[in-house]
């Protein structure tokens, strides 16, 4: 979604500020209007679906960008293909040759937990140059049709991480990933030559749900009346869950890395 947002501020520096990274950055205003009847500044907001931005209007100036001309950007490396992963604590690790929900085999159809992808890359070279960011991407969430809900409410939104991973590159956690954009800078943590990926992922306890019996509840309801009724338990389905993909890494100049 790209729309533009007029701000009813008498003066101040617009700053984006990532609570995620903790990074800041100079918001570039279109109009600044000093009239005091029509008072405001005005940006331009780019926003992935759900996705939320925190802009904070400030009396400090940041320090200019030092202006250098980005190398060409090389292609992006796929890394959808061949990863190692393990499910709990005490599971042996298995080949996943191309990424795909854990609901797509049985023996996984109704695990809940934590689940580790593994994987040795080689960085190219020309990847990590001065000028060059490197980002982990997840992929694009994809739009889905709403629906009018009796109960509740979601997200009409098919995101590629089901539903939340804490990525680590060469054993140094670099972030988390759970909403759109599914992705992140890993620029610092990369090194010339093979480079070690992991990525532990959660999903939701409905699958487990799903595949289990409600516990026999008899004789508390003997002891303590009937104090209530499980509600629509037999239509309960597991949800994707996992890395669906595709992961790409993928250089960007740095200015367009924040």
């Amino acid at each position: 979604m790209s729309l533009n947002g007029t701000f009813r501020v008498a003066a101040g520096n617009a700053e984006w500020w990532d609570p995620m990274s903790g990074r800041i950055s100079k918001a570039k205003a279109l109009v600044q209007t000093k009239d005091l009847t029509k008072r405001g500044i005005t940006i331009s907001l780019n926003l992935e679906p759900y996705a939320s931005r925190v802009l904070v209007f400030s009396r400090r100036s940041l320090p200019p960008r030092t202006a250098r001309r980005a190398p060409a950007t090389p292609a992006p490396v796929d890394l959808s293909n061949g990863w190692q992963i393990s499910f709990g604590q005490d599971s042996k690790s298995k080949t996943m040759d191309r990424l795909e929900s854990w609901t797509d085999k049985k023996e996984t159809r109704y695990f809940s937990g934590l689940a580790t992808y593994g994987k040795d890359v080689a960085v190219p070279e020309n990847m990590l140059q001065p000028g060059l960011a490197v980002r982990l991407d997840f992929g694009e969430a994809k739009l889905i049709p709403s629906q009018n809900l009796r109960a509740g409410m979601q997200a009409w939104l098919d995101a590629p991480v089901r539903e939340a991973a804490v990525v680590y590159v060469n054993d140094s956690r670099v972030g988390s990933v759970w909403s759109p954009p599914y992705s992140l800078d890993i620029t610092s943590y990369l090194k010339h030559g093979n480079n070690h990926l992991k990525i532990v992922v959660g999903n939701l306890a409905v699958n487990y749900m799903a595949g289990h019996a409600l516990p026999d509840y008899r004789l508390l309801n003997l002891r303590y009346g009937v104090r209530f009724e499980a509600q629509d338990m037999d239509k309960i389905q597991p949800v994707p869950a996992g890395l669906l993909g595709p992961i790409h890494l993928v250089s960007v100049a740095e200015a367009e890395a924040h």
